[in-house]
Parts: structure tokens; C-alpha cells; sequence
């Protein structure tokens, strides 16, 4: 039975775990604070020296480098939380676990890898999509997007958390904070995280959770996410939009989306999934995992790389046939065109 690790590193907690089977079947599992590189890296290898698995996946917050030619491939770059700027993730878990260079190890961000894994699961349930959209709101926003199964990089990584989205209805833009220190760009995370809410609210982060289902701030978050998920069907048109994280606990929030989506677009996008509220029930949907996405999502990046890996290698014997075939027939002419006359 295979066996998958998976580290999903965040910015408040790491979490480690392994699974048997089926990267969602979770069989063990621990949590560290997000302190220094040194201490938090020691202990995940510690935890993990013990166990035994076939592929390693990790699911980082960012931003990170992506690009295996690059000598800062594995890093955390230029995170705004100082400690960890230039701390070398996947150099630091791999040396300290002593595995091979050919080891199956995947990484990505902790946005793009539920994205995968979300997509994974869809396809394995049978929903003919070729895209995926994952979205987490919490503490930050993210936005992870997969295409044919294959995560998106391009210049780097997706930074949609960072996009800029009309404002709702009466605030004003330049009484508000932003990540990308512009008062002149209207930032989605610092527009609906949990802070910028529990703001409105004039409550603490916590109490967010105690507010009733009509409170006026849940209309403002339904509007931010609105206008990202319209960006986000015209920029790249993803098949699914699944939405996770502490904000979207929140459940009166998903009817709420939807219909601004749906008012934002104005029929746009002549598509089902679109143009009806049955259609958008199915694009922009709950994640099945709940805050579980983020470690799951690392345990399918192990499976990924491992499977890449296996393809990799079953390819290999096919390629070398027609060569070993064609070395055969050329020694075989030339043993015809070399006898004596």
C-alpha cells in the first residue's frame, strides 16, 4: 500500500501527516507553531525521520520559488513575515531526512496544491472538468488555479489575493489598508479577510463566528468575493470555483456569492453554469474538506510527483525498443552489405 507524507506549511501552523491509500485517508497527523525556520524544520523532519513513505509533498504560503532551475527552488522569498524570508523549505526538510536525489518530493503553494487536489477528486467522481479554482479566505486570501491537471505557474505564482476589485457600495477606498501599500488599488484580501471584517463589524477576529447570519458584514464579504469570482470567470473561466477557509464557515455567504456573481456578470458569459442559479450551485461550491484542504492538498502533491515519476520511468523501456530495434537492423545490413561478392 502506498504511503504518502504531506507538509502543508503555514503562516500560523505546520501541519505533517500521513496517509495509506489514498492521499485523503489520513492516518496520522501533527501540528507545530509557526515559529523560526530552525525550530519549526526540526521538528517536522524529527516527526517524520520515524515513518515510512513513498513520495513527499509540500503545500507552502508564499510567496515561494517554483522554478526547479533556480538556486532559491524550495524557498519562501519575499513573505512579509521577516523570519522566513529566504528560508530554504524543501533543502532543509530533504537533508534533514537524508532522502536520495530522486526521491518523489512536490511543492507548491498552499493554494495551488487543494486546487489539485480538489481537481483530483472531480475527476475520480466522474465530473468532466478540465479546470479548477480554489479559493481560501481566512487570515489572507488565496487563489489557486489547476489546468489539465497540471497546476499554474507562469512568471511565478498566482497572487489573486492581491487583485483589485471595485469597492462595495459606500466605503471609501482610502480609508482602508492594503497588503501592496497603494490607497489607490482596492485589495481583495484586505477588503474581506477576517480582519478587514471583524473591522466592520467592530468585533475581534474570534467573534466573527457569533455574529448572526443577517449581520450587514456578510454582505460585504459576498460582494469581494462576488466581483473575484467574476474576474476570475472572465480572466481564466475555470470549470469549478470551490471555496474554502475560516470566512466561508460561514454558509449564508455561498447563496450570497452566487447571486452577485450572477448580477456582476449581467449574462456575460452565456453559460449555463452561469446564467442560471442551478448552473452556479455547481461552479462555485464548498470544499469537502474543510480546513483539512491545505494538508490534503500536500499529501496530492506527493502523489503527483510519484506518479509523474512512475510515468517517467514506463516510458523509459518503450523509448529505448526502437533504439535497441534500430542498433539490430543497422549491424544486421551492415553484416549483408559487408559479405563477400
Amino acid at each position: 500500500m502506498t504511503r504518502f507524507a504531506g507538509i502543508e506549511a503555514g503562516g500560523t501552523t505546520w501541519v505533517v501527516s500521513i496517509a495509506e491509500g489514498d492521499p485523503s485517508n489520513i492516518v496520522e497527523r501533527a501540528e507545530f507553531p509557526t515559529a523560526t525556520p530552525q525550530l519549526v524544520l526540526a521538528q517536522v523532519v524529527a516527526w517524520l525521520k520515524p515513518k515510512k513513505f513513498d513520495c513527499l509533498g509540500i503545500a507552502s504560503f508564499g510567496p515561494v520559488d517554483l522554478d526547479p532551475s533556480s538556486p532559491k527552488y524550495g524557498y519562501i522569498t519575499t513573505t512579509p513575515k521577516l523570519a522566513w524570508r529566504d528560508a530554504d523549505v524543501v533543502g532543509g526538510v530533504v537533508k534533514g531526512l537524508g532522502l536520495p536525489p530522486d526521491f518523489p518530493v512536490g511543492f507548491d503553494t498552499d493554494v495551488n496544491a487543494p486546487a489539485l487536489a480538489e481537481y483530483a477528486q472531480a475527476q475520480e467522481k466522474g465530473e468532466k472538468i478540465g479546470s479548477c479554482a480554489y479559493v481560501t479566505v481566512g487570515t489572507g486570501v488565496g487563489i489557486g488555479l489547476v489546468f489539465n491537471g497540471e497546476m499554474l505557474h507562469g512568471l511565478l505564482h498566482g497572487e489573486g489575493g492581491h487583485i483589485s476589485v471595485p469597492p462595495y457600495p459606500g466605503e471609501e477606498s482610502e480609508k482602508m489598508s492594503f497588503s501592496l501599500k497603494c490607497p489607490k488599488w482596492v485589495e481583495l484580501e484586505s477588503s474581506c479577510n477576517s480582519a478587514a471584517l471583524a473591522k466592520r463589524a467592530q468585533c475581534p477576529v474570534q467573534g466573527l463566528k457569533d455574529l448572526p447570519d443577517d449581520h450587514p458584514v456578510w454582505d460585504v464579504a459576498a460582494h469581494y468575493l462576488a466581483c473575484m469570482c467574476a474576474n476570475m470567470i472572465l480572466m481564466a473561466s475555470p470549470e469549478k470555483i470551490v471555496l474554502s477557509g475560516g470566512v466561508l464557515l460561514r454558509k449564508i455567504l455561498f447563496p450570497k456569492i452566487r447571486a452577485k456573481t450572477k448580477e456582476y456578470l449581467n449574462g456575460y458569459i452565456d453559460v449555463p453554469k452561469v446564467v442560471t442559479m442551478e448552473g452556479l450551485e455547481k461552479l462555485i461550491v464548498p470544499s469537502d474538506h474543510g480546513n483539512r484542504a491545505g494538508i490534503i492538498g500536500a499529501l496530492f502533491l506527493g502523489q503527483n510527483e510519484l506518479n509523474k515519476r512512475k510515468k517517467k520511468a514506463d516510458a523509459a523501456p518503450s523509448a529505448f525498443i526502437p533504439l535497441v530495434a534500430g542498433v539490430a537492423l543497422g549491424a544486421a545490413l551492415a553484416l549483408l552489405f559487408a559479405r563477400p561478392k
